[in-house]
């Protein structure tokens, strides 16, 4: 963990700045640890705001693909930061050994992570986990494009064939709700994490790690058309 010093002259000016004892060049900006979340999930939201202002179909792919892709990363991140801390908080080894580790997907990564903390399992964690996984392979799609030739033949007075077409699976995300509901999905993840943790209240802990203020567990299964806990 790097840490940084800050040496002064009489008049409260810096003079130098030292990394690990060591003078180091340019500036330094610090930030609380969630705001490397908070930025995918807030881009999330803006991106789901623009679709809602427009339908020309091009853009709506442009900034559905955005929300999209955020909601995701927005996730990952929150995954990585938020049980970096807590492994920290617990000195639990095995949990800042896993979050540092890149094999394995999304999901199996969660699975795992929630298993070390020993809080048990997340409520709905099948549930969750599945849908994590599903949503990850379709950004794994989206940041790692391949095209596969299509054809289309056109009867007529007599057949006409284009081919060297594709049929892109990006017009998905024209579609508002796909998008709405990927963004759900990954904050239910978020939220099912705060309540394991003992937040019967997840209003504070969903604005603290995703930059959304008032969002509660219960609108979130009312969207997502799921029942409400009991």
């Amino acid at each position: 963990m790097p840490h940084f010093a800050f040496d002064m002259d009489e008049d409260g000016t810096v003079r130098r700045i030292l990394r690990d004892g060591e003078p180091h060049q340019g500036a330094v900006r610090l930030e609380q640890l969630q705001s490397i979340v908070t930025i995918y999930f807030r881009l999330a939201v803006f991106n789901l705001e623009q679709m809602s202002r427009d339908e020309e179909s091009d853009r709506l792919r442009c900034f559905g693909l955005q929300s999209f892709l955020m909601s995701l990363t927005g996730l990952e991140a929150f995954i990585n930061t938020y049980f970096h801390h807590l492994g920290r908080e617990l000195n639990n080894e095995a949990v800042l050994k896993r979050v540092q580790q890149s094999h394995g997907s999304l999901s199996q990564k969660i699975r795992e992570l929630i298993a070390l903390t020993l809080d048990g399992p997340i409520r709905d964690q099948d549930q969750l986990i599945d849908k994590v996984f599903t949503l990850s392979q379709m950004r794994n799609e989206i940041v790692h494009p391949r095209w596969v030739p299509s054809s289309l033949t056109a009867l007529a007075d007599g057949p006409v064939v284009i081919s060297g077409l594709v049929e892109n699976r990006q017009a998905l995300f024209e579609e508002q709700r796909l998008c709405r509901e990927a963004l759900l999905w990954c904050l239910l993840v978020v939220a099912r994490i705060a309540t394991a943790r003992g937040h019967e209240d997840v209003s504070g802990f969903m604005f603290h790690w995703t930059g959304n203020h008032g969002l509660t567990l219960s609108a979130l299964l009312q969207e997502l058309d799921l029942p409400a806990d009991q």
